[in-house]
């Protein structure tokens, strides 16, 4: 998905902005940290939204701005910014949670290779602000890849008219901050990165029209209209081509949803399924993942203990289990085990092919804090960093972790307001 910003500012005019609350000034801002992260700027990215998204008490003011804050941030350090919420003791979160305790866990990888090896499109959902669900989408892509599955088509790639950005990429073999707006984090750029050497072809397929004048609705049809038409071009050039898809949230729902009012709304996997007639496997990691709102708190805290260390899928006897808003949407659930920090590092990092590596002396700073970052060396200079991590003078410095088969160059980044 574009940008949330980006996708905004293209359907306001200047004047239903400023109604709206934010200022044109405030939407300029966002606008220039979009900027800055393009040109790999990851800290002053961070920083520019930083006044946007707390006020004069240093509390989170929900948002746009907050959550482009924290997806800023958690570019930097793989995990997401605060602490997981409490649980919602709400009906919906209650009921979820009792449904689950009957439910019995299956491997998730396994379950998928098993469904994915009786059709040809593959979607898995992603919450945008979890790295860890792209470290989970290569070990799909890893599972799919002997199964004849060959087209990477993920929602962020830039759909430009002349496909530049994907020829560039095919080619290149690794993205750059042109492929895309969420594959300038590292782990989404990595795992891109990982499947394009297994021999996927990356695919761009997003809606590039602003939606100007339209309702949420009118905005939402159009957009799955325009990505279920492109994928399904694809496919019908192709009848033998199998494609894993990777979207945001709702684009994974192949039956209609609830959208504004009481009107089911139909999603990407819902059009382009009528359009192919091909039953997609659809995945969704989204649900009982970590949250920003704590909806699912209960839910996550019932799997805990059925998860045993592993991403599972939920049965209640043969039948898969759905539960939440895309119960019955979708064929799979995954729940993904609560995040263990290993020298300062999420421990799902390490299954990503990696190894740590010390951060040299000279790289910790001595005051304020600092942007570490490795490349692999040979690659342009406006790849994506295979890792990255902040470090804070005075703190316990993290580690690096690196694939371990590759050639690395170190540089770091502090804050355009302060020297090194």
């Amino acid at each position: 998905m574009r940008s949330a910003a980006v996708v905004v500012t293209m359907m306001l005019s200047t004047a239903a902005m400023a109604q709206d609350g934010p200022s044109k000034a405030d939407w300029d801002a966002i606008n220039v940290s979009l900027k800055q992260l393009k040109d790999g700027r990851y800290l002053d990215a961070a920083d520019i939204l930083r006044s946007l998204a707390f006020d004069a008490a240093g509390k989170p003011k929900p948002g746009i701005f907050y959550s482009q804050w924290r997806e800023a941030q958690t570019r930097m350090t793989a995990e997401p910014a605060g602490p997981e919420p409490q649980p919602s003791d709400g009906p919906e979160a209650k009921a979820a949670a009792e449904r689950l305790v009957a439910a019995t866990p299956r491997d998730a990888i396994a379950e998928i290779v098993a469904r994915a090896a009786k059709t040809r499109v593959v979607i898995l959902n992603e919450n945008h602000g979890l790295p860890r669900d792209r470290a989970f989408a290569l070990e799909v892509a890893r599972a799919l890849r002997p199964l004849g599955y060959s087209l990477l088509a993920a929602e962020t790639f830039w759909n430009a008219d002349d496909q530049a950005p994907m020829a560039r990429l095919a080619k290149d073999g690794f993205p750059v901050h042109s492929s895309g707006h969420y594959t300038q984090d590292p782990v989404f750029g990595d795992f891109v990165r990982q499947s394009l050497a297994m021999g996927y072809r990356p695919v761009a397929y997003e809606e590039m029209g602003s939606g100007k004048g339209l309702s949420r609705a009118e905005s939402i049809a159009r957009r799955e209209e325009a990505q279920s038409s492109s994928l399904a071009k694809v496919l019908a050039a192709d009848p033998k081509a199998k494609m894993f898809v990777y979207v945001g949230h709702s684009h994974v729902a192949e039956e209609p949803i609830d959208g504004s009012g009481n009107a089911k709304q139909s999603w990407m996997a819902a059009l382009l399924k009528a359009k192919t007639g091909i039953d997609p496997l659809t995945i969704d990691q989204v649900t009982l993942g970590q949250s920003a709102s704590g909806y699912n708190g209960l839910a996550r805290r019932v799997l805990a203990a059925k998860a045993s260390g592993r991403s599972v899928v939920l049965f209640d006897g043969d039948r898969p289990m759905t539960v939440g808003q895309y119960a019955g949407a979708v064929d799979l659930q995954v729940y993904h085990p609560t995040t263990r920090m290993v020298k300062g590092r999420p421990d799902w990092l390490a299954a990503m092919g990696r190894k740590s590596m010390v951060i040299p002396a000279g790289f910790v700073p001595q005051k304020g804090e600092r942007l570490v970052q490795a490349f692999i060396a040979g690659e342009s200079d406006d790849a994506i960093p295979v890792d990255q991590v902040l470090v804070q003078a005075g703190k316990n410095v993290p580690v690096l972790l690196v694939p371990g088969d590759k050639p690395l160059r170190l540089a770091m980044q502090d804050p355009a307001s302060t020297t090194p």
